[in-house]
Formats: C-alpha cells, structure tokens, sequence
C-alpha cells in the first residue's frame, strides 16, 4: 500500500474564489489612501483688470445749460466758421476758448493771405442758430468740416465746433475742436478739453486734472485692458513705457471726461504698446474710450480732479453763474459782426414791446430819449437801465440845435442829461441831434459825441412792414448803427422780425458804446463803429 494517498485534482472554480479577498482587499486599501475632496473648491480666477474699454460719455444737450452765450462766427473769404459758447462776462473760459477761435483765424490767413474782418451774410443763412451742436466734436474729422452747420463754405478751410461735457456742482466742462482740410484731405485736427470752477475762475486743461505720476502709473492698466478686450489671456508683465509712450498717455490723459463713478480717457487711434505687438493685435484704428474706475484714478488725481470728479459722480445739480445783460457784455466787434440799433424820440407806449422782442433773444440797442418824456415813462427808462440796454441823450423836446443860441443848445442836452440820470442813476455819454443836424459850434457846447447813423430805415414815412424789415435787416454790414424810433406802431411790429432777420445773417445786436468796443469817442460827430 502507498504512504501518501492520491491527491484530489482542484477545480477551476476553486481557484477564482481564492483570488476574489485579494483584489478586494487591495481596492480598500487603495481608497483608505486618497484625498478627500472639497466641494466649494474653484480654479484660480483670471485677475481682475482695473480699468475697462467703454464707450465715451455723451455731450450735454447745450440748451439744458443755463447762462450760457453762444458765439458763432462765418467768413467764406477766409475760409473758416466757428461756433462755441461762453460764460458770461469775461472768463478765463471764455479767454481760452476765444484763443482757439483767433489761433484757427490766424492759420486761415496764413493760408490764404485774406485778413480776417466780421463778416455777414445775405439773409436765410441761418446764423441765428448759434449754440454748440451735441456730439460735434466726435463727428470724423471729414463729417464734421463738411456740415454746413460747422464748417466752412463748400467744406474747404477750418471748422471750431465745441461741445458741452460737464455741468455739475460749481464746474463746467467744454471741449473745443478745430479741423482743417480741403474737402478730400485733412490737413489738421486738434482738440482741448477745459473745465473751470466757477467759484474761482480757475480753469485748466483735462490733462491738468492728473498728477505726474498718473501717466505712468495708469500705462499699465490701460494697456492690459486692451489686450484683455482684444481677447488676450496673457499675464505677461507690461513693460513701462518709453518716451512715445508717455506721449500718447499724455494725449489719452488730455482727452480726459469725468462720468458717473469714473473717469473715461480717450487713447487715441495708432496706439500699438509692445504686448499688444507681441500677440500680434494691430494698432487701433479709431480713438479708444477707457473707463478709468474713480477708487483706481483718484490717487493720481490733482485736488482739482478730485473735486471735478466728485461732483460728476455726486451728480450734483449744476450752479450756474448769475447772467449779465446783453448790453453789459463786453463784445468783441472785431471777431463778431456787430450792429448797433437805435431808437429815437421816445419812450412811447410801444417801447414795451420792442424791449420785450429784445429780451427775447438776449440783445440790446440804444435808445435816444427826450428830456421831457423821462418822467412820464421813468418805468420804462428804469426797465431799459436794467435790461442792459443804452440810455442816450436826443435833447429835451427835438429842436434843431444849430438854430438854437449857445445857452439853448446847452439847457437842451443838460436839462436832458439830468433828467435821465435822475431817474436811472447815470448820465448819458452820448447825443443824437435832432434831424441829425448839427455845426461845430454845438459839438463844443455838447461836450459829447454825437452819434449819427449809416442806416436810416425811413420808418417815420411808415412804409409796409415787409419794406421796413428789409431795409433794417438788409442794408447793414458789420459796424453799423441804423436809425429807428420806438413811437411809430409799425416800428414795433416789425421789431421780431427785423432782430430775427439781423440774427440769421450772423449780426450781433449791440449797443453803440459796445459797437465801439465799450469806449465811447470823447467828441466829433460819428455815423458808424467802423
């Protein structure tokens, strides 16, 4: 007999159900080993860029600023017009602005050799329509100098456009451009943007509303948030920039317009930084609007800047300087065309409405009053003394002063000055002779100038209305003084329409001390400012 028994075969089966608490056993294992996993986790967010392209803020509706006077001027000889608003009175604003319009003046003349004077032009030219135009300054260079509205005739020469873009709190906001060209090039294209502070006068350019240390501090931030808005993730490090790029820093930060919690600065068109170069973004092809966070830009805003800035973002109602009435503006008649017009023989119970169609349209005119019709209409004397308009003198009761003796010349023009200054407080500084007739005998008793006319409508003929406005509306050039009288009813009838239709050809309605810009000749007999 065998020592060792036949062994039993195993079966397949056996085995696999051997092998089954191994894999088990090490899968356990496994998992005893893995991390555990938080559900609140997230990947790394992009960081944040602190600036952003935007759009630009949009001008202020012009006429929803009060206190405004618009300027707007057309001469096709020399080939420019220009439209801008002043404050009233004489501003640093307003020394500013007018500079621009001079400096584009004096470039057309250099170009054309024309010496620049006020001209006019024939009626239906509509320059009655003078504020600035909403959005002009953001038309393209070519739109713009071609609008017959802003530039100059047959778009050829030099257009000043302005737009309104602060009015808030104690500051206001003007952006001034000027463009040059032919019609199918533009030659020149120049912007400046000023803010002044209306408490103080203070007025500066926008890049005066940064500090120093804005220009680089604020490159790299603007160049990242090109390239983030060109679709790039790069984190690359922006290199600061060279001498050209703190130029166009310099130029986006001139270009500077306070909006609702920021700042928006305008980089202009061909702005190429070297990260841009390097993922191969082309330049940029139209000025680019970046919105400059207030949290980010005030610590590179001036005390001026921040004030600005603040009360755009307040939203602070606008405090609009006291008015000035027409007749107290100190007007360039150099610049602008002035006409002078005067009305004798009054006051009469149509004086009233020829000051109300005055009022109107903020203009002014000289009234030759008589002596002996102070008293019965002082109301009407006091009302011209405070809406702006000239007092003059023309004699107590309308003799004719050469047929007069010495001491009657003199009782009439004194008699008159003392009456007048009784009721309005001043003495005329200038008389009109009756009939216009006068030697040099009563030239040396008045002591004043006597002023004359180069335009006399004949309204004492009573003409039909539609003659007397044609003959006040279209005989006058840039300087003249044109004589009416306030005691005939068609006179001031035709009032709205003759001051409408002086407007439309680009007059400015003016007194005869403004016609000869605010000083009066001392003597001699004049019939005109020019």
């Amino acid at each position: 007999m065998s020592r060792h028994p036949k062994r039993r075969p195993r079966s397949r089966g056996s085995r696999g159900r051997g092998a089954l608490p191994v894999v088990l056993i090490g899968a356990l294992a496994l998992a005893a080993c893995a991390p555990a996993t938080d559900a609140a986790w997230r990947p790394a967010a992009f960081p944040a860029a602190r600036v952003a392209v935007g759009e630009f803020p949009a001008a202020i509706d012009p006429a929803a600023v009060p206190a405004l006077r618009p300027v707007r001027i057309r001469n096709d000889e020399v080939g420019i017009q220009a439209r801008v608003a002043l404050l009233p009175g004489q501003t640093p604003l307003g020394d500013r602005v007018i500079g621009a319009v001079r400096e584009a003046i004096g470039g057309r003349e250099a170009a054309t050799g024309v010496a620049y004077t006020p001209q006019v032009q024939a009626r239906g030219a509509g320059l009655g329509d003078r504020r600035c135009v909403a959005e002009s300054t953001r038309l393209p260079a070519a739109d713009l100098l071609a609008d017959p509205r802003l530039g100059p005739a047959n778009g050829s020469g030099t257009a000043v456009a302005c737009d309104i873009v602060v009015a808030a709190g104690p500051y206001l906001g003007m952006r001034v451009r000027t463009v040059s060209g032919d019609g199918t090039a533009i030659s020149a294209d120049t912007s400046a943007t000023l803010y002044t502070d209306l408490r103080t006068g203070e007025t500066v350019s926008a890049d005066a509303l940064w500090t120093l240390e804005a220009g680089p501090a604020l490159w790299g931030d603007i160049v990242e948030a090109l390239r983030r808005d060109a679709g790039a993730l790069s984190l690359a490090p922006v290199q600061p920039p060279d001498e050209a790029g703190l130029a166009v820093i310099g130029a986006a930060l001139a270009r500077s317009v306070p909006a609702a919690g920021t700042v928006v600065v305008e980089v202009p068109a061909g702005f190429s930084p070297p990260e841009l170069q390097a993922l191969g973004i082309a330049a940029t092809t139209e000025p680019m609007a970046v919105s400059v966070p207030l949290d980010v830009a005030t610590p590179y805003l001036t005390p001026f800047g921040a004030g600005l800035a603040g009360a755009v973002a307040s939203a602070l109602p606008y405090e609009a300087p006291a008015t000035i009435p027409a007749g107290a503006e100190t007007i360039d008649c150099e610049l602008v065309p002035c006409v002078a017009l005067t009305y004798d023989d009054g006051p009469s119970p149509y004086t009233a409405g020829i000051l109300d169609e005055l009022k109107a349209r903020d203009a002014a005119a000289t009234f030759y009053v008589l002596g002996q019709l102070s008293r019965p209409y002082a109301d009407a004397l006091r009302r011209m003394r405070d809406e702006g308009h000239e007092i003059a003198n023309h004699t107590w009761n309308h003799p004719s002063l050469p047929s007069l003796t010495d001491e009657q010349v003199a009782a009439q023009l004194r008699d008159t000055s003392a009456a007048i200054q009784s009721v309005v407080g001043t003495r005329p500084t200038s008389f009109r002779p009756p009939y216009g007739e006068y030697d040099q005998n009563v030239l040396r008793i008045a002591g004043l100038p006597a002023i004359l006319w180069d335009v006399d409508t004949f309204d004492y003929q009573r003409p039909e209305i539609d003659t007397l406005i044609a003959r006040a509306v279209d005989a006058p050039r840039p300087g003249s003084i044109v004589l009416m009288h306030d005691i005939h009813p068609g006179t001031a009838a035709a009032a709205a329409a003759t001051y409408d239709g002086l407007l439309d050809r680009g007059f400015s309605l003016v007194t005869v001390t403004q016609i000869f810009e605010g000083d009066m000749p001392a003597s001699g007999a004049w019939t005109s400012g020019r």
